[in-house]
């Protein structure tokens, strides 16, 4: 039941991560488009999905979405046996998007205006001027506070359980209602939260020198 917890954990954290950061991305670019509908949209997602819980949104793909599609559809999600995981996945990735996309709209915003003006003269599409000069600059600038925020996404995984999705500290409830064992069992998800985070941390740490190396080393090639 634990690996089984760690397997399900790993996937929550692995699929909304990706999934978070894409729809993110979105949302700040449409906050921050000359476009204004698009403008109105992304705030007016941001300030929903930011200043309701993330178990709300949990509970509410579990419970009451299936119920809002065709009948036939809704039926077949409420049957479908890992229907608790991916309620879990869509609930913390429009939780985490909100958040994402403000970070990012952050660091879009203290890019100087002449690297924008410097890829227009180069003939760049408005999509190219993001995949190639944009984007990469606002990852690099909201790295900390981006993986942060990933980290945080990590241990909210665990409010999966309100819907049985079978993540850790699911199991860990469960063993202890099973085998009344329950300080082994909170010891070692305990434990194991700690080192992933860790892991985390270390990683967003590394990739940060990294960039910074290769910032300097490109800058120190140019002079």
């Amino acid at each position: 039941m634990m690996i089984t917890g760690v397997k399900v954990t790993l996937i929550l954290l692995a699929a909304t991560t990706v999934t978070s950061l894409v729809l993110g991305t979105v949302i700040a670019i449409m906050r921050i488009s000359r476009i204004k509908i698009l403008r109105v949209l992304g705030t007016l997602y941001v300030e929903i999905f930011r200043n309701i819980p993330g178990l709300f949104w949990i509970l509410f793909f579990y419970f009451v979405f299936p119920d809002l599609l065709p009948w036939g559809l809704g039926v077949k999600l409420n049957s479908y046996l890992y229907y608790p995981i991916v309620a879990g996945i869509l609930g913390l990735t429009v939780d985490n998007a909100s958040y994402v996309s403000d970070i990012l709209r952050s660091g879009r915003l203290a890019i100087p205006h002449g690297q924008r003006e410097a890829a227009i003269s180069t003939g760049l599409s408005r999509v190219q001027q993001y995949l190639h000069v944009l984007l990469p600059q606002m990852f690099r600038i909201t790295l900390p506070p981006l993986g942060t925020r990933m980290v945080h996404n990590f241990k909210n995984t665990s409010l999966c359980m309100a819907i049985a999705a079978p993540e850790l500290t699911w199991a860990t409830q469960n063993i202890e209602s099973l085998t009344f064992r329950g300080i082994e069992a909170t010891t070692i998800a305990t434990l194991f939260y700690i080192f992933l985070a860790g892991i985390m941390v270390s990683m967003i740490i590394l990739l940060e020198k990294w960039w910074k190396i290769d910032v300097s080393s490109i800058s120190h090639s140019k002079a």
